[in-house]
């Protein structure tokens, strides 16, 4: 893989969490004081565990792209905590987005777009009607009470996923109701904006391991996605 050349595509990372010591020890080894001090907040060692792992792998991807050391690699955060590269790679043209639940992470990283990527564990427990009425719009509601009823923890998560790859593409956060867009949820359906977004966001959705869903959104002309595992590709 020529790292230096990700060109126009997007790249999709997966990777477990769940890490030996050894492993652990070196990607804690690349994190920064702030990073550290934030690991150590945890109060579960687990917790803490995978916070470093996710960050820590970041890093180890990043530096890849930008032939550089991990531990060199500095961020900033906006107004609501959306990260980015800065220092010496402030003006890279590298941008990137993560997220991670129950034990997997999940990377988009390219050139020149905004991006904003989100990962759920599907687990019927955390799919409740009310939670959908209060955050999805009643285009949405409609269509998650169409499906069977063995099909709506699925498309409760396809919902939930989508609006918050674009919460985070846009770097607004919940400044942007949840309310006030639509997005497609239907398990036949191909992933895409039905209402209240600007026509320069694109989504796509995938499942990056069993039992989890993803999407990812981002902004420009649309383009491909290359779907990768961080264990295939870094050693």
């Amino acid at each position: 893989m020529k790292w230096d050349q990700i060109g126009k595509e997007i790249h999709v990372w997966h990777a477990a969490l769940d890490r030996e010591e050894k492993v652990l020890g070196r990607l804690e080894s690349s994190l920064s004081a702030e990073e550290k001090a934030r690991a150590d907040r945890f109060h579960f060692v687990n917790d803490r565990n995978r916070f470093v792992v996710a960050r820590g792998l970041l890093r180890e991807l990043l530096g890849k792209y930008l032939r550089q050391a991990p531990l060199d690699l500095e961020f900033s955060y906006g107004q609501h905590g959306k990260p980015s590269l800065s220092g010496g790679n402030a003006s890279s043209g590298l941008f990137f987005n993560l997220s991670h639940s129950a034990g997997l992470v999940v990377y988009a990283i390219a050139r020149e777009r905004n991006l904003g990527i989100d990962v759920e564990h599907v687990r019927p427990e955390s799919a409740g009607e009310d939670i959908a009425k209060r955050y999805f719009s009643a285009r949405e509601m409609s269509e998650l009470q169409t499906l069977p009823p063995e099909e709506r923890v699925r498309g409760f998560f396809h919902c939930w996923t989508r609006k918050e790859a674009y919460l985070k593409a846009t770097g607004m956060g919940l400044q942007i109701p949840l309310d006030s867009f639509a997005v497609s949820l239907m398990p036949e359906r191909p992933a895409q904006f039905l209402d209240g977004v600007e026509s320069r966001w694109q989504l796509a959705a995938h499942d990056p391991a069993e039992g989890y869903v993803a999407a990812v959104v981002y902004d420009g002309a649309p383009c491909s996605l290359n779907y990768l595992s961080v264990d295939s590709h870094l050693k």
